[in-house]
């Protein structure tokens, strides 16, 4: 089941980490079936990849090289054609096999649909706190209820806990259920504010299971373009780096993902963002 992919994040085969050895476990999801404006998040994985070979090891910030604690790449999450149903059911599956190994799954999308089969492998008491432009929390879209637009619903109706940071767009229907349920939502124009907000997430987080996930259109279009649905005045890398830290170093961080990539042909800036940015992470996980 959990065979080497021949496209590896960081350019590191088995050689220099086996699975057994491996902290982190990468699992490329080229899904993007609902996406509603901009498709394409179904290339976003391997570019991802493909732009992750050529990070520097070394990060200065940390002043340690984040891949020796182990990476190890998985072949891709084939989606099963017309059933987003089954697609999430399979990566619950893969997911759920990798924490039972002891390791950690590191997902990479692919549209934001497949956070719901990761968390749906995680016990329930873990608190999935989602950076994104969205609020994601429609019951549905288009005529769909399990889709892009409605993710973090459907993992607050399995009694999940969720805190959203940097929305900036969302429906009526999204506020009103959101104001309804007591969803901790930390808008971009709070996150203006990192302090008090830093300490505010820190609150809801500090000391339990956390799933990390990261739609990078929660950055300003001008760091990340090649997204699905961009929406303007979105976060810096620097105030993403600062909730991420935070987040890692006060809670328990059991898994996470980076979702929602849809490349632009001869643009490479948000490949490259979105590798920096799990690569980050990888560094500051306890």
């Amino acid at each position: 089941m959990f065979s080497p992919s021949s496209w590896n994040f960081l350019g590191l085969g088995s050689s220099e980490t086996s699975f057994r050895e491996a902290r982190f476990i990468v699992v490329p999801v080229p899904y993007d079936s609902t996406a509603s404006y901009r498709s394409g998040g179904r290339d976003g994985p391997r570019r991802v990849i493909e732009a992750s070979r050529y990070l520097e090891l070394f990060d200065t910030e940390l002043e340690q090289e984040p891949y020796t604690k182990g990476v190890f790449t998985v072949e891709e999450v084939e989606p099963v054609r017309g059933s987003a149903a089954e697609t999430v059911d399979s990566i619950r599956s893969i997911t759920g096999s990798i924490l039972q190994k002891g390791k950690m799954p590191v997902l990479i999308g692919g549209e934001h649909t497949i956070t719901l089969g990761a968390v749906r492998a995680l016990p329930e008491d873990t608190v999935v706190v989602n950076l994104d432009a969205h609020a994601d929390l429609r019951d549905t879209y288009l005529g769909d209820s399990i889709c892009h637009a409605c993710v973090m619903r459907r993992i607050l109706e399995e009694g999940r806990e969720v805190v959203e940071v940097g929305v900036r767009s969302m429906s009526k229907e999204e506020f009103q259920y959101a104001r309804e349920e007591g969803v901790p939502i930390f808008t971009r124009e709070a996150v203006r504010e990192i302090g008090p907000v830093l300490k505010r997430i820190r609150s809801l987080v500090e000391g339990r299971r956390v799933y990390l996930s990261i739609d990078i259109d929660v950055f300003d279009p001008s760091e990340a373009p090649g997204v699905s649905t961009p929406e303007p005045d979105g976060l810096s890398f620097r105030e993403v780096k600062e909730i991420i830290r935070d987040v890692c170093r006060s809670s328990e961080v059991v898994g996470f993902d980076l979702v929602e990539v849809t490349p632009i042909p001869g643009n490479t800036i948000t490949e490259f963002l979105a590798a920096a940015v799990i690569y980050k992470v990888m560094g500051y996980v306890r």
